[in-house]
């Protein structure tokens, strides 16, 4: 009896421990991040040091980008409130040159950050998103990184709110969508032209439709004034049912930045009695749920070959069967009710954040970041595969103060951040290769967007199941920080040394590569 009595009781005891350590959550994913001290990297100068450079006011950081067209990465911190820019030119192995003369030498854009425009020619070109007669106003590159102001302009544009979507159905990513206001419209001389047209002439704008029109103004929700009203915000153009159409996914936001009162939806593509392209809203995209608080972005979580639907609000995702109909699973990108970083309790998205999808550990399955501006939000998730995320604190930082990019060329995304005026490298030294791909249409101006990229395990091209990783080129956030577009796209490869690439343009041109070597960039051109 004794004996019996202890067995119960060593069972017990077994598995009230064995429940406590299932409930245990894991412990968060760790990446590998070195700083550089500054004698290294060449990133000694501290902000508004040098009287005769000028002073930078409220700083921000601006993404490496190729300010000067040498194939190296720069390092920029302006001023958000004027000032000009610190930039230090990039050398390609990690370290950086001050470059000389004051702040305002290679800074024309007034007080706030462009969305850099490559086109093509590795030239980056600045699209004002902010600030009296900068908003929506083209800068053009002279090749050596100092910039002509031109007459090209959306004179709409205000606080940054616009991106460049596929608008009117034909495949293509020229027209611009006004996002708090949520009106289309079509610019004359189109936008891949901007960079050759007449830098005198003002453009022309002509207006294709407007979301209210299409969805209706919800319910219950007053409108408002001021960067932070209600409206209809970011528009994705993307494939979600592979028929090489695009639908257009479309959001609102409720008053101020928090997330709550948001809405998706999803539109297809329609014919009026002219034959013209219109949009309607998709009864053929299946599974989603209906009038719920949500905000749907996608991405192939899966790695199957076609997007998926993200929702930023609760971090569940809905699986795409690759027609268009879309299942809940059970993984979540993130629990706002229990987060594995302390710290950072809560929601890490706001409609406000800064959101970023980077392959930081080089798996081939891109990670997600968010960075808040007038909040607390943060979080970085790294991917795991089939949908799966896992918390890491190894990723310091908010929207105004570290970028990402490969500053030292092999293959892997590197961090840049600035802290009490001192801005600092952290090598990536995360195991894995990586290559990176650019994508040069026939149009330059169309950049990346409306293409589809897929990379594949070497000798085994269009096999699904041999997927590395897959996406599509579109705008992933409405025009402000951190917004390059062109230039190339980084795919993390794992223990990969090669794999096989297939581009599909919007024109329908395929292009493929064999054998494509990690740590160097593959140019895929549409026209031969």
């Amino acid at each position: 009896m004794l004996l019996r009595r202890w067995w119960c009781l060593a069972a017990l005891t077994l598995l009230i421990s064995s429940t406590a350590k299932a409930e245990t959550p894991p412990e968060p994913a760790r990446l590998s991040f070195k700083p550089v001290a500054a004698e290294q990297s060449g990133l000694t100068h501290v902000l508004n040091s040098d009287p005769a450079r000028g002073e930078l006011k409220y700083p921000w950081m601006s993404p490496p980008v190729d300010i000067d067209s040498d194939g190296r990465l720069d390092a920029l911190v302006y001023g958000h409130h004027g000032g000009g820019a610190a930039v230090w030119l990039g050398r390609g192995d990690g370290t950086f040159a001050l470059d000389d003369g004051p702040y305002t030498k290679r800074w024309p854009f007034g007080a706030r950050d462009p969305i850099w425009w490559d086109v093509g020619d590795k030239a980056p070109h600045g699209f004002g998103t902010e600030g009296s007669g900068t908003a929506g106003r083209l800068y053009l590159n002279d090749g050596a990184g100092l910039f002509q102001k031109t007459a090209l302009t959306l004179a709409e544009a205000s606080y940054g709110a616009f991106q460049f979507a596929d608008l009117d159905g034909d495949g293509f990513h020229r027209e611009v969508y006004m996002t708090s206001v949520g009106s289309a419209l079509r610019v004359s001389p189109s936008l891949e032209q901007w960079p050759t047209a007449d830098a005198t002439t003002p453009s022309k704008i002509e207006p294709l439709w407007n979301t209210e029109a299409l969805v209706g103004w919800p319910s219950g929700i007053e409108r408002g004034r001021g960067p932070g009203r209600p409206g209809y915000r970011d528009a994705y153009a993307v494939d979600l049912d592979g028929d090489d159409q695009n639908e257009l996914i479309v959001h609102f936001r409720g008053e101020g930045f928090t997330p709550s009162q948001l809405r998706t939806w999803v539109l297809a593509r329609s014919k009026d009695e002219g034959n013209a392209t219109t949009w309607k809203l998709a009864d053929d995209v299946r599974g989603l749920p209906q009038d719920e608080s949500q905000w749907l972005f996608p991405e192939d979580l899966d790695t199957d070959g076609d997007l998926d639907l993200v929702d930023l609000h609760s971090g569940r995702w809905y699986a795409n069967d690759g027609r268009g109909t879309f299942a809940a699973h059970e993984a979540r990108l993130f629990d706002p009710e229990n987060r594995l970083v302390k710290s950072r309790r809560g929601r890490p998205w706001t409609a406000d954040c800064e959101i970023q999808w980077l392959d930081l550990d080089n798996d081939g399955r891109r990670d997600f970041l968010t960075a808040s501006d007038h909040g607390t939000e943060l979080g970085t998730f790294l991917n795991l595969g089939d949908g799966k995320f896992v918390e890491t604190a190894d990723v310091p930082g908010t929207r105004r103060n570290r970028k990402f990019g490969d500053v030292d060329g092999d293959g892997r995304l590197d961090m840049i951040t600035f802290q009490k005026d001192q801005v600092t490298l952290h090598r990536n030294e995360t195991k894995g290769n990586g290559l990176h791909v650019r994508l040069v249409p026939q149009n330059g101006g169309d950049a990346h967007l409306g293409a589809k990229l897929w990379v594949y395990e070497a000798g085994k091209l269009g096999d699904v199941k041999s997927l590395v990783h897959y996406r599509q080129g579109f705008m992933e956030r409405d025009a402000g920080r951190s917004t390059i577009l062109g230039g190339p796209l980084h795919v993390g490869l794992g223990d990969r040394e090669t794999v096989d690439i297939r581009v599909r343009f919007p024109s329908g041109v395929v292009r493929e590569m064999k054998a494509a070597s990690a740590g160097r960039e593959v140019v895929l051109r549409e026209a031969e």
